[in-house]
């Protein structure tokens, strides 16, 4: 009886041994320290669970000259940018893989009329970025005259303060009109589904994700990007989960000073992780918008 349970007690250490050296294991493989550099906005939120994480540098920027240095001198592990601005310096510099799309179509013409044929000039917000190259590509469903603003912050004023009865703006930013407006806004045209009318595409991508070449192998960057993915899943489907993980964080680091509005808009990003090898045909599309072609070397 003696000699079975010596028997059982070493089996049951070398198990617990075992057991110990895979959890080492696998904690050295998520061992990730990281250098990310993100424009201010709805992409930053992709790293939402990782702002109090010691190992991650986040540097949110604002313009897309800063960028465009990053992308030359390759200091950074991880670049989030407009989907054009990164395919483009990826494919010249060599220096990052594109591994994927963050956010998606995110635009919404908006009044504080409920009669699309009583608008007067629109006000909308960048003419030579995403937002114009869109508005322009769908200028036959969309016959407005567009007063053209610098950001979506003057556009919302504009029509806050009554200058434009109308105007494209984006979330967070249209959540934050709504609750701000002496009138109801009422939303008239989702400019994706026109784009999906026009394209067959759900919606356009985008800001994605950008990884030095020196680290788009290694199964430490495939655990991150895994994070990445699930924690974009379950915040978009559990608002209870969003409220506690904005509650346990300083949200400014991300560039954002109102976590409410975050708890409120969030869903509503069209924040939605996807592989850039999935939707190269997506990407294809939304490029030649900016007479970009896409150099699938670039993928990831």
């Amino acid at each position: 009886m003696k000699k079975i349970l010596i028997i059982l007690l070493i089996v049951f250490c070398l198990v617990g041994c075992t057991s110990k050296n895979e959890g080492s294991n696998q904690e050295e493989i998520r061992d990730i320290n990281y250098k990310i550099v993100t424009p201010s906005g709805a992409p930053s939120l992709s790293l939402i669970d990782f702002v109090d994480d010691e190992r991650i540098s986040i540097d949110v920027v604002d313009g897309g000259d800063v960028l465009q240095a990053e992308f030359t001198t390759a200091n950074a592990d991880i670049i989030i940018a407009p989907i054009n601005l990164g395919a483009k310096l990826s494919s010249v510099t060599g220096n990052y893989k594109l591994a994927a799309v963050l956010t998606w179509g995110n635009l919404h013409l908006v009044s504080t009329l409920d009669n699309i044929d009583d608008l007067n000039k629109v006000a909308a917000f960048g003419q030579a970025a995403v937002p114009g190259k869109v508005l322009n590509y769908l200028s036959d469903e969309l016959p407005f005259e567009f007063e053209w603003f610098e950001n979506v912050n003057e556009a919302s004023a504009s029509l806050l303060a009554g200058k434009n009865n109308a105007a494209v703006l984006a979330e967070p930013i249209l959540t934050m009109t709504k609750a701000k407006s002496e009138n109801e806004i009422h939303e008239l045209i989702d400019i994706q589904e026109l784009y999906k009318e026009k394209t067959g595409f759900d919606s356009y991508p985008q800001a994605a994700l950008f990884v030095n070449v020196n680290i788009a192998e290694s199964e430490d960057l495939k655990y991150f990007l895994n994070q990445i993915d699930m924690a974009n899943d379950i915040y978009n489907k559990d608002n209870d989960a969003l409220a506690k993980r904005i509650d346990e964080i300083d949200l400014s680091v991300l560039g954002f000073g109102n976590p409410d509005l975050i708890k409120k808009a969030y869903s509503k990003m069209a924040l939605d992780y996807k592989e850039a090898g999935n939707v190269k045909e997506e990407i294809k599309t939304f490029l030649e918008l900016f007479d970009i072609s896409l150099d699938e070397k670039i993928i990831n």
